[in-house]
């Protein structure tokens, strides 16, 4: 038994509805973006980082990162507007979801959201903010959309190819871009059509524009099969090729032209590079065709455990460097004649609460290791047992159901009583995509076709239903269960009675394509009771999200929350008297069935994915592991808590 140790700070606020969380914990996968407020900040002033978890980091002088998540997807790519700070960022599944969408500065509040049907490769905003740029993997997918509303001006048809580089002048009058179709094309924006083009070398990546003073933007950069390509934006012609060992590509603007120009890492095989082609001697070049040579800043280590570099970026006197795992690492910009061993930004001071649960009185947390006991008001945390290196956990009067989602490890009954007692329950026989306890019964999905059922009192397996694009089932009743699915066709049911004895399935009346995320009262088990639910309803293009409430019997359907979008992973969990949902994935609500009103809770620093209450106190799951608490009659963030790497806990 312990207790939290509580402290009050490395908490900032973030607007109105949301705070950040300050530490040096590294993103949770890929660093897929470094780069600053502006194109010239000093060493005294913030960057930022985003990742495949969805994070956007701003890291101050001080080596504190000030943690927000942003999006349930990856963060591939962001830019910053010039004029208003608007940050534009693109999320995405890496399959079919692809959402370009403007945040504010400040709040990190969504001011617009567009989706595309293609990936995106590039965005960025004109010199004057009026433009947000988006090229796209589509033919001709080139988007020139209002940067404040995100209403699409125009899709440039006349443009060929990927673009992956996108830059306006200070007059915002012309738009430069490099199609990897191997032209580079001068678009004008006041007539919105192309007025110039030339050809170039084609398939370039990573490619940044670059230049100040007289020659400002007059060089792009790009590499493929390890080479770093310098061309003349105003022609298109090769200046120069390097030869370079899987090059990270990085530009920097300051008023000391000594340091401008184009940086980048190379790889040596055994250690790296750091490397620069300054800005004047491509000037020379330019007028006495003699060739830059690239700078050797100097050499230094590589990583451990086969991680790998992904981005950098620069300061006045620090070069920024992104990885695989999500670690950020500096180095100065000095020279140096020895070896170099790079120093690390992030360091790693939390580990992820896996999942949560409540029996009504007490609250059950699973992490790594351990399944614990506590209470928010007593602040006493109890170790109940070991995980047994489960990922989930589900109440039963006996104890704890522990199982992993997604997997085919077997299903077994943990006592809470403290005396470690553990029952196997069952082996599934494929992967369980969701499983729920009512009373003495257990009701899980195998994939998505499969619906089982485990007695626990008399170990009993059995399988209830066997359909396709099965989602989800409770338990209604002794002798009946509810089986969400996605309706296949027209007059097709994403809802499914099915009789526990004679396997007899019956299709419900219910509007929507498909159903998920169901639960009810399990101290109400009868055939007049009200499930909730989320369903989607796609129609003319467009789809629609509800938390709903329905009745079986009646099959009346009541709509609680309206998306005006689809939201595939949303969640909604009855804890009487109170339904809590995420739907929109930013915050979390509750609906009171008895006062039938709305409750939104300000958020913490990462998304809800996860909900457990009582009648007095409502735990969050976070996607970032933490858990967030509130009062379920009260809008306010009463506390986060965080799991150290020391198996401490602490109270933000």
């Amino acid at each position: 038994m312990k207790h939290l140790f509580i402290i009050f700070f490395l908490l900032a606020p973030l607007g109105i509805f949301s705070q950040t969380i300050d530490s040096t914990q590294s993103h949770e996968g890929k660093v897929n973006f470094l780069f600053s407020p502006d194109s010239s900040f000093s060493a005294q002033e913030s960057f930022y980082s985003a990742g495949n978890d969805g994070f956007i980091i701003k890291w101050t002088s001080d080596g504190m990162g000030e943690h927000y998540q942003v999006s349930e997807l990856q963060v591939r790519l962001v830019a910053k507007n010039p004029v208003s700070g608007d940050i534009a960022v693109y999320e995405t599944d890496g399959i079919s979801n692809h959402r370009l969408t403007v945040l504010d500065e400040k709040t990190y509040t969504k001011k617009f959201s567009k989706k595309f049907a293609n990936s995106i490769v590039s965005i960025s905003f004109s010199s004057r903010g009026k433009y947000l740029f988006a090229g796209t993997t589509a033919v001709n997918g080139t988007f020139i959309l209002n940067a404040t509303t995100g209403t699409v001006i125009k899709k440039a048809t006349d443009v060929s190819g990927i673009v992956p580089l996108i830059l306006t002048g200070d007059s915002e009058k012309t738009a430069i871009m490099y199609s990897k179709s191997g032209t580079i094309y001068y678009y004008d924006l006041l007539k919105m059509k192309v007025k110039a083009q030339f050809s170039a070398p084609a398939s370039l990546n990573q490619t940044v524009l670059f230049g100040t003073g007289n020659v400002k933007n007059r060089f792009i950069a790009g590499e493929k099969n390890n080479s770093i390509y310098v061309l003349d934006a105003t022609s298109g012609k090769t200046l120069a090729t390097y030869q370079a060992g899987s090059p990270i590509l990085f530009v920097y603007k300051n008023s000391n032209e000594e340091k401008q120009g184009l940086y980048y890492i190379a790889d040596s095989g055994k250690n790296f590079s750091l490397n620069l082609i300054r800005q004047q001697d491509l000037k020379i070049q330019l007028s006495e065709k003699t060739p830059a040579r690239p700078l050797i800043i100097k050499n230094f280590t590589g990583l451990k455990n086969r991680d790998t570099f992904t981005c950098a970026a620069k300061n006045s006197g620090t070069v920024l460097i992104g990885t695989q795992a999500g670690n950020i690492y500096s180095m100065t910009d000095i020279p140096e004649s020895e070896l170099y061993t790079i120093s690390s930004v992030t360091e790693n001071m939390y580990q992820k609460v896996y999942d949560i649960d409540s029996d009504g009185q007490f609250f059950y947390i699973l992490t790594r290791n351990s399944l614990y006991k506590t209470s928010y008001d007593t602040k006493v945390m109890t170790r109940i047992t070991s995980s047994f290196s489960q990922t989930n956990i589900s109440k039963h009067a006996d104890g704890l159901v522990l199982w992993t989602k997604n997997a085919s490890r077997q299903v077994q009954l943990v006592s809470v009583d403290g005396s470690e007692n553990s029952r196997q329950l069952f082996t599934p026989s494929a992967q369980i995509r969701n499983l729920r306890v009512f009373k003495d019964k257990i009701i899980y999905i195998l994939g998505t076709s499969i619906v089982g059922m485990y007695d626990i009192a008399t170990g009993e397996n059995s399988t209830l239903y066997t359909g396709t694009s099965v989602q989800d089932a409770v338990m209604l009743s002794s002798s009946h269960v509810i089986v969400a699915k996605t309706a296949t066709g027209k007059g097709d049911s994403a809802m499914v009675s099915v009789n526990i004895e004679t396997k007899e399935t019956v299709p419900l009346k219910f509007t929507g394509d498909v159903a998920f995320s169901l639960s009810c009262d399990n101290s109400n088990s009868n055939e007049n009771q009200t499930i909730y639910g989320i369903s989607i309803n796609s129609e003319n293009g467009s789809s629609k999200t509800e938390v709903f409430s329905y009745s079986p019997k009646s099959g009346i359907k009541t709509s609680l929350f309206t998306l005006q979008a689809e939201d595939t992973t949303a969640f909604a969990e009855i804890s009487y008297p109170f339904i809590f949902t995420n739907i929109g994935k930013n915050q979390i609500r509750a609906y009171s069935i008895l006062a039938k009103k709305t409750t939104t809770f300000h958020r913490s620093a990462s998304m809800p994915m996860k909900s457990a209450g009582t009648k007095s106190r409502l735990a969050v799951l976070n996607y970032n592991g933490s858990i967030s608490w509130y009062e379920p009659n009260s809008q306010n963030l009463l506390a986060d808590w965080y799991l150290t790497t020391d198996g401490d806990w602490i109270e933000f």
